[in-house]
């Protein structure tokens, strides 16, 4: 019985990759320095990937020690983000500008510990003059508000309630939603202009 000979092939190791014919059939390196060299890196491979863990554990529990005041941040972030894409072809809700050095999502309630505080029904493309200067032109911005998304919906956001204490899986939830959002939503205007 005739074995069949051994076809040359590349050594594993990366700094060689020099063709060789095998000794033996399993032979992957053409010589010991190479074979040491592969299982350095690949220790080297082993050693970053557990790094890696280890930071991204470390990372997880700096997060879990954050206060609940980055996590209302984050999330406001994300809505307000999501406003202001939406919104990005509108003028100011409040006095009607389509002219302004810097738009805010501005909250027809203010946001602080209400209940509306991410609800986008009550965050609109606003001025900086209305939103900082005003104090949110309130008057006009109801006025527009109503014509925007009805009467029954600003009653519902008038009526809302005064406080709510929100928890930070609950922030965590809102910032992914409203990221998410915000891509759909670029995703369908980038659609859109690729279809017309």
């Amino acid at each position: 019985m005739t074995h069949k000979p051994i076809k040359p092939r590349k050594c594993r190791n990366r700094s060689c990759r020099k063709v060789f014919v095998p000794g033996l059939p399993l032979q992957t390196v053409c010589g010991l320095p190479c074979a040491i060299a592969l299982i350095d890196d690949r220790k080297a491979k082993q050693r970053a990937k557990q790094e890696k863990i280890e930071r991204k554990q470390i990372n997880e529990r700096r997060l879990e020690l954050k206060p609940l005041q980055y996590w209302l941040k984050r999330a406001e972030k994300a809505v307000n983000a999501f406003v202001r894409e939406r919104d990005k072809d509108e003028p100011c809700i409040s006095c009607g500008t389509a002219d302004s050095p810097e738009w805010h999502a501005g909250h027809f309630i203010p946001a602080t510990a209400h209940a509306t505080r991410f609800d986008p029904a009550c965050i609109h493309k606003q001025c900086a003059k209305c939103n900082v200067f005003l104090g949110g032109n309130q008057t006009q911005y109801e006025i527009r508000l109503v014509a925007k998304i009805g009467q029954e919906e600003v009653n519902r956001l008038k009526n809302s309630p005064r406080s709510r204490k929100w928890t930070r899986e609950e922030c965590q939830g809102i910032e992914a939603e409203y990221k998410e959002k915000l891509n759909e939503l670029k995703r369908n205007i980038y659609m859109g202009e690729k279809h017309d």
